[in-house]
């Protein structure tokens, strides 16, 4: 059973001996929110909070994957197997039988595309962000990085681990570093490098998942940059047949940070869109 510590908007829980903060946002029907490799759960809540407000049938569901932000991961994590059984039994406490919608960005993305593999009849609706999506030798199909707006002055002041954010961006601005600065770097910052080496090692799903075995029948998102030199944008078209009623759009003007760093306004868009079709589908 889940061991219940805070009766606030943020319990505690354990699963396999790992515990895990819970984050909630709002009452009413579950929605999982699983966040992007290295990162954790602040960047999440910064993207989506907006796209909610007290009227809301949504309780929005935060936390730490093991080995990020505040959850620290066992020395016996050591592949994606486990680490996607974790995130089954943590739906199974926090989640019970009811059935959910999951919002997935990046690495959280091929996990949720995981759960929708596994238990498409549980869920109300998935939106994958700039989903990852390696194939069965895990290479990606992705092009070069292109900053199309270039104001390298913004970055006279730079960290050493910040070395990487004008390469990273497609439009240079003062609003996109302070919010990495502010919502992204505090996750990567807190990271488990070990972790993310021996993961990154058996980087792959079970085999069970990897591929479709039905249409995901449920109203869906597919939000992607069309300069995502991360995790690209061509191999994840291949996924709209398996999604028949999903939305999808490759952004231009956006990498992998499509979001409020970059592109709010469609992501925003895009992502209540979704929430909308998820309701009129309820």
């Amino acid at each position: 059973l889940a061991k219940i510590v805070c009766m606030t908007d943020t319990t505690t829980i354990e699963v396999d001996g790992i515990e895990f903060e819970v984050r909630r946002r709002g009452m009413g029907r579950p929605l999982l929110v699983i966040h992007g490799w290295s990162a954790d759960h602040r960047y999440m809540m910064a993207d989506l909070e907006p796209n909610f407000d007290e009227s809301s049938i949504w309780q929005r569901i935060y936390f730490d994957l093991p080995g990020h932000g505040t959850t620290t991961a066992p020395l016996w994590l050591n592949n994606q197997t486990q680490m996607f059984e974790i995130v089954t039994k943590f739906i199974e406490q926090v989640i019970g039988d009811q059935k959910f919608g999951v919002i997935g960005n990046s690495y959280g993305g091929y996990l949720s595309l995981g759960l929708v593999r596994k238990m498409p009849h549980r869920l109300l609706g998935a939106a994958l962000l700039v989903p990852d999506l390696p194939d069965d030798f895990n290479n990606r199909q992705t092009t070069d990085a292109l900053t199309i707006v270039e104001d390298m002055s913004l970055f006279g002041n730079l960290q050493s681990d910040e070395q990487w954010i004008p390469g990273g961006l497609v439009e240079h601005s003062q609003y996109a570093l302070e919010e990495i600065r502010a919502h992204d770097m505090p996750g990567y910052r807190a990271s488990d490098d070990d972790l993310l080496e021996r993961l990154n090692k058996n980087y792959l799903l079970p085999v069970e998942v990897r591929h479709a075995s039905e249409p995901f029948v449920q109203p869906s998102l597919i939000a992607l940059g069309h300069q995502d030199a991360t995790v690209g944008y061509e191999r994840q078209l291949q996924l709209l047949p398996e999604f028949p009623r999903a939305t999808v759009a490759v952004v231009d003007m956006a990498g992998h940070y499509l979001g409020r760093v970059e592109r709010p306004k469609v992501f925003n868009s895009l992502v209540r869109d979704w929430i909308e079709r998820v309701e009129t589908s309820l």
